[in-house]
């Protein structure tokens, strides 16, 4: 399983809050064909100004798929809104559900 995660912090609340709504708007239909990707968006109340989302590949030729997706669907927007954004990517090595 290959995982990249998306930490954006954005100038305020209410930008933040746009881009999700892009995202939810646009993500599931460009999803639509994707196999095992899993795609998660979280918000944490005390800093509404941060969207943090982790996505999941069965493999890195998805990841890349996916990742072309994003430059030309998401980064727009993200060029628009002008967030500060971390990323991280990485072959899951463990996982433990209890």
């Amino acid at each position: 399983m290959f995982t990249k995660i998306f930490i954006r912090t954005f100038p305020s609340a209410e930008e933040c809050e746009l881009f999700e709504s892009i995202l939810q708007t646009k993500w599931p239909d460009l999803l639509k064909d994707a196999q095992g990707v899993t795609f998660q968006a979280f918000r944490n109340a005390q800093a509404p100004h941060i969207s943090t989302v982790i996505w999941e590949f069965p493999d890195e030729a998805t990841q890349r798929k996916i990742e072309q997706l994003i430059e030309e669907n998401i980064v727009r927007f993200t060029k628009t809104l002008s967030p500060k954004t971390l990323t991280f990517s990485g072959e899951r090595i463990m996982y433990l559900k209890t």
